[in-house]
């Protein structure tokens, strides 16, 4: 994890998980996961519980969420920022099996961790 410095001399002061407004997400923080390789294996690694229980917390947040990240606009995030970041892309990645399949084994479909992107 990256570090703040406040002036040279003094004592390092860690830099938060996420930003404060969103410190309550904290226990999610295993969901913020790049690259989207990362994303897919953890939504095929957790249970329908784990998933359903994620999506539960985050989906309320999402809207402010978005409205707090479109400050930072193209310019580079702040780690903290980052990682609330990649928790949003986590909810897109699992939110069809709660919302549309309501389980984790899509009908007739491959398996996800069978395609792989390349750079």
């Amino acid at each position: 994890m990256s570090r703040a410095h406040r002036t040279e001399g003094a004592s390092e002061v860690a830099e938060p998980p996420l930003p404060e407004e969103f410190a309550d997400l904290a226990p999610w923080l295993d969901w913020a996961l790049e690259p989207e390789r990362a994303r897919t294996e953890k939504r095929q690694a957790s249970s329908m519980a784990e998933i359903r229980a994620f999506y539960d917390a985050v989906l309320p947040r999402l809207e402010e969420m978005i409205r707090y990240l479109e400050d930072f606009g193209d310019s580079a995030m702040p780690a903290p920022q980052h990682r609330l970041y990649l928790i949003s892309l986590s909810l897109v990645e699992v939110a069809n099996l709660v919302e549309l399949y309501k389980r984790r084994e899509a009908v007739e479909a491959c398996d996800p961790l069978r395609y792989e992107t390349r750079n």
